[in-house]
């Protein structure tokens, strides 16, 4: 194998080599460029920690070209993979997302690789909810709790919207979806909403999951609440009688 100094395409470029560098930095993985064979112009990003095997990190072009610096445009599939003594296997398989979109496989590709080589960064502690936008008339805008309610104000000095028709209303956090949490699929020829999909972008995805193990942890108690009363109930403890 040939360890070679192939210099990564900037950004600016709009090849994967920068994406997938970026998003594994972000996550603690460390990586080189290496050439498994001499012979073939295929280069990986390989990633490795003490007692781990080696994880290898590669974009496969529409065109079945193996490199991880291709164009973006030409995305199928980012993959990772890893060789033990067990067998071959995925870390990371882009191929079964129908819907490769360049960033979102680049940040799910880093943090797979993390989570096998065990180098996530911490998560940050939560900020608090960022100044936002009015949507009626642009000013900045803050919810300020007063009383035990809460309203959007302006951020300066604390008045309504300045339209004077309607509460400050403050600008989606994700502009892909528009917090809705899912995107519209419509027809290519007539442009009709054929059916949706779940937002991959980060922060949609991260309240996504933030609410769905909510919704579980409250289930769980629910379910055992219930089975603790339930041993101890009897024919006159509830209805009907």
């Amino acid at each position: 194998m040939a360890v070679t100094l192939t210099r990564t395409r900037p950004a600016a470029d709009l090849h994967m080599g920068a994406l997938l560098r970026g998003a594994l930095a972000r996550q603690g993985v460390t990586v080189y460029v290496e050439r498994p064979w001499t012979s073939l112009p295929n280069e990986y990003l390989v990633a490795a920690v003490p007692g781990r095997a080696r994880v290898w990190i590669h974009a496969t072009s529409c065109s079945g070209a193996t490199h991880y610096d291709i164009p973006r445009g030409e995305l199928m599939a980012v993959a990772s993979v890893v060789t033990d003594e067990t067998n071959t296997r995925f870390v990371y398989d882009g191929f079964s997302d129908d819907n490769a979109r360049p960033l979102a496989q680049a940040e799910a590709c880093a943090e797979a690789v993390a989570a096998f080589l065990g180098t996530q960064t911490p998560e940050p502690e939560p900020e608090p909810d960022p100044e936002r936008e009015c949507l009626h008339c642009g000013r900045g805008i803050e919810w300020i709790e007063a009383d035990g309610q809460g309203a959007w104000y302006d951020s300066s000095n604390w008045i309504g919207c300045v339209d004077g028709a309607n509460l400050h209303a403050p600008a989606p956090l994700c502009g892909w979806c528009e917090d809705y949490g899912v995107i519209e699929i419509f027809h290519e020829s007539t442009d009709a909403v054929i059916g949706h999909r779940p937002c991959d972008n980060r922060p949609c995805v991260k309240r996504r999951t933030k609410a769905a193990a909510e919704a579980e942890a409250e289930r769980a108690r629910t379910e055992a609440e219930a089975e603790a009363h339930a041993a101890i109930c009897t024919p006159q403890c509830c209805p009907p009688f």
